[in-house]
């Protein structure tokens, strides 16, 4: 049986509607509230989110939201799950201790979420605004200001793409029609005006930006631009922009930029395109230039682990291994799919990956030894997309 095809659906699953902002509840149910042990699986193929002890490789818990979660966090330090869909106007919040779910009805979709370390609080980005949200009480404010574009033509399209700092809780809303990005503070700033930051005068395109990631202050912000021509870093209080040159020459076949990467310690950056091409940062020794290379496969994630010492690269039928300051000392996985997601736990050790084809499994590996382990079967899930845990060794997932 064509895997596509199989659906593996348990009759003792948790139903939630989407009629009004109530607070549903389970009947007693275990906690589904362990950050190292637990990894939550969405399924691109139905509604449901599984949930699967690492340690055991059982199945622990089987979510049915009535809707298919395109948007997923976890709060890092509690025991929140927040979920959304850019075709529903509410924000899903479900306690993983007490299996509860609060819906929130939000002004527009829901495309980004970022939990606030050390507060109750999440950020959020809708289809045109961005606001906070407190997950206990519901409330919800939102800035007034609009990103939005004269052209649009869908109402399911998103013309900005915020990155966050989550310590210092700053908004950095990146432009898609022009290269500017606008920036506020958190929930004391609604009423103030945003900052804009044009860079027009300082790319040698007039693309709009696209992609990015955020230091946990205000550090850095690392992006692309929208066109996929160059990564760029920016550095607010000093106004520096480091630019990684041309990643390809822009014609007419797209070839766009993945989300950029920055280590846990703010000190690497790392940005990659499709065809390959990657570029390094490496700033604690203060290069103003990258380091060039190639790797033989299309990326499509980025991430670090192993005590910030090694780079991770997924992609289309290719996984990378490679130490943070010597490209050459590499291991490479061949496989006939493509890398959906990738998690690296909290102790920096395992590499948990989905894939888009094969039986339903989550593929692991060790990140010191770049081993591949035992792959974990899910039962119950068609084709593995999401994942995440309570715990990351990362600022950027």
């Amino acid at each position: 049986m064509n895997r596509r095809d199989f659906l593996s659906l348990t009759t003792g699953s948790l139903a939630l509607g989407l009629s009004g902002a109530n607070t549903f509840a389970s009947e007693a149910t275990p906690s589904l509230h362990a950050p190292t042990r637990y990894i939550f699986i969405t399924d691109n193929s139905t509604y449901y989110i599984a949930v699967f002890d690492t340690v055991t490789g059982k199945r622990v818990g089987h979510l049915n939201f009535n809707f298919r979660p395109k948007v997923i966090e976890m709060a890092r330090d509690d025991s929140m799950l927040a979920l959304g869909n850019p075709e529903l106007s509410a924000l899903y919040l479900f306690d993983l201790k007490t299996q509860e779910t609060k819906v929130v009805k939000t002004p527009s979709p829901v495309y980004q979420i970022f939990f606030i370390p050390q507060s109750k609080l999440l950020a959020v980005a809708l289809r045109d605004q961005v606001g906070i949200v407190n997950y206990v009480s519901g409330e919800m404010k939102i800035f007034p200001q609009k990103f939005d574009s004269n052209k649009r033509e869908t109402v399911l399209y998103q013309y900005y793409t915020l990155l966050f700092s989550s310590f210092s809780q700053s908004f950095w809303v990146l432009d898609k029609t022009k290269p500017v990005i606008y920036h506020n503070y958190g929930e004391a700033s609604m009423d103030t005006p945003w900052r804009t930051i044009d860079f027009s005068k300082r790319l040698n395109t007039s693309s709009g930006l696209d992609k990015g990631v955020a230091s946990p202050e205000d550090y850095m912000i690392a992006f692309n631009t929208l066109d996929g021509s160059e990564g760029l870093i920016y550095f607010p209080e000093k106004d520096k922009l480091l630019h990684t040159g041309d990643m390809y020459t822009v014609g007419s076949t797209y070839r766009p930029m993945v989300s950029p990467y920055i280590d846990a310690y703010s000190k690497r950056v790392l940005f990659a395109d499709v065809s390959g091409n990657m570029a390094y940062f490496n700033l604690e020794r203060g290069d103003e230039k990258p380091t060039r290379y190639k790797v033989d496969f299309s990326p499509r994630l980025i991430r670090s682990g192993w005590l910030e010492s090694t780079w991770i690269i997924g992609g289309d039928k290719g996984l990378r291994f490679h130490d943070f300051d010597n490209p050459d000392n590499h291991k490479t996985y061949r496989f006939p799919y493509e890398v959906v997601d990738m998690w690296v736990t909290g102790d920096s050790k395992t590499l948990y990956v989905t894939v888009d084809e094969g039986p339903p499994q989550v593929l692991r590996f060790d990140i010191r030894t770049r081993e591949m382990l035992e792959p974990m079967p899910v039962r119950g899930v068609v084709m593995g997309g999401t994942l995440r845990m309570g715990s990351n060794n990362s600022i950027c997932y």
